[in-house]
């Protein structure tokens, strides 16, 4: 085992967290004063799972770093081998959310090339600038925010100080869906095992009661597999006179499960919201979606995401419409749960249920994040998470920034599902 001075520690490697049922790999920085001690910095995307502060320490091969998450405080022991690290890592004092530990690897990455700052910097701003989704840049002074970040860019001595000026600059837009960061990888030698397809697995569903079906969709994937996946669902709930579909914690994703579950909630073919681009604004003559007539609008009514992406860009602007396509769409009362950890897609689907009444709404407000964002490749292997579509619903509604509150509120517990006994109190 070679023992390694400190400064062989310093630059981008790649790291992976294994978790029960999932994996989490992201690009960290590690840098190493004069004086030995270690920085290290999440350079990868802002996510649910998140790592903030960060104390490190190397004691000649041996890696000890102590972080704040957004599960709690998460503490990783590691040995490295040259170019690799392996350990473990586990939560420390009371978490509530992390119960359980697991393996931490790292494989330095030799590819990464580094670009100059001010080049990521000046690229970053040419696609905010003609791309991002509000042409008043929602009230941001845009020639005086470049001018004076640019400046501070200049003086960065690492990845992860450009990373949180670029954080910063970003967060004065005050808009969902902006993120910079550094462009994960997926490295084969990190994840020997052949990666699962689990994009049908986050939708399931149960008995909740001899008169209350259970559908849980974790996220909106995309694809025929499913949509063919909601049918077999209502196959199975639709004998049930009560049904509860679960969102909770649904971080959003695309149109292929919304859509087809629209088809069996919503009687009849009809407008659920409407989507709008830059460049669609300045087709139809409008400073802001709220000014075009949505009678107008082209319609978009398939459930293919591709499909739906060379609509817009050509367009500019889609109403979309859904329901009444079902061969048995459900007759019996629908209660669909939401929270906090409600994001993007999920927020539109709960936003339209209630709009159209649908389904009656229980849980806490949604987060209020509900954009079209496009993942941006920049030299230096950054990305720029850019939101490109602003989004109403088919009355007008916008849920960006304001969320989406439920009928019937419910304080969350952690000793019991208070959201399920709500819904099974109201369904009687």
């Amino acid at each position: 085992m070679a023992v390694l001075v400190p400064g062989s520690l310093a630059g981008r490697w790649n790291v992976v967290f294994d978790m029960p049922h999932d994996s989490y790999e992201m690009p960290v920085e590690f840098v190493v004063a004069p004086n030995g001690k270690v920085t290290a910095t999440v350079l990868g995307p802002l996510g649910t799972f998140r790592i903030m502060n960060t104390e490190a320490r190397l004691d000649g091969n041996k890696l000890t770093i102590d972080a704040e998450t957004s599960y709690g405080k998460l503490k990783v022991d590691a040995t490295l081998e040259g170019d690799r690290l392996h350990g473990k890592w586990f939560p420390e004092g009371v978490v509530e959310q992390l119960f359980f530990n697991g393996e931490v690897r790292g494989l330095r990455n030799r590819a990464y090339v580094s670009k100059p700052r001010l080049e990521v910097f000046d690229a970053t701003w040419s696609h905010l600038e003609r791309d991002f989704y509000s042409g008043d840049f929602n009230g941001v002074d845009v020639r005086s925010l470049r001018r004076r970040y640019r400046a501070q860019v200049a003086t960065a001595h690492s990845d992860g100080e450009f990373l949180v000026l670029m954080r910063q600059m970003l967060g004065e837009f005050h808009t969902s869906h902006l993120d910079f960061f550094a462009t994960p990888s997926w490295s084969k030698e990190l994840h020997p095992a052949a990666v699962k397809d689990t994009s049908v697995e986050d939708i399931t569903w149960k008995q909740l009661t001899s008169s209350v079906g259970y559908l849980r969709i974790e996220s909106f994937e995309d694809g025929p597999e499913v949509v063919a996946r909601v049918d077999r669902a209502f196959a199975e709930l639709g004998k049930y006179p009560a049904l509860v579909v679960d969102l909770r914690g649904n971080g959003g994703g695309t149109l292929s499960a919304a859509m087809r579950l629209g088809d069996y909630l919503l009687p009849q073919m009809q407008a659920v919201g409407y989507f709008a681009s830059r460049a669609g604004l300045t087709r139809f003559g409008a400073r802001s979606i709220d000014q075009i007539d949505k009678s107008k609008l082209p319609v978009f009514s398939g459930y293919d995401s591709e499909e739906f992406t060379r609509e817009m860009t050509n367009k500019g602007v889609l109403l979309l419409k859904t329901g009444g396509r079902a061969k048995s769409p459900y007759r019996g009362r629908v209660v669909v749960l939401i929270d906090e950890y409600c994001f993007s897609a999920s927020e539109a689907l709960a936003s339209v249920v209630k709009e159209t009444g649908a389904a009656t709404l229980i849980g806490r407000r949604t987060t209020g994040a509900m954009l079209s964002a496009t993942p941006v490749a920049l030299e230096g292997d950054w990305t720029l998470m850019l939101p490109v579509w602003d989004f109403r619903t088919a009355k007008g509604v916008r849920v960006e920034g304001q969320g989406v509150e439920p009928q019937i509120g419910v304080r969350y517990r952690d000793d019991k599902d208070a959201d399920i006994e709500a819904a099974l109190a109201f369904l009687k």
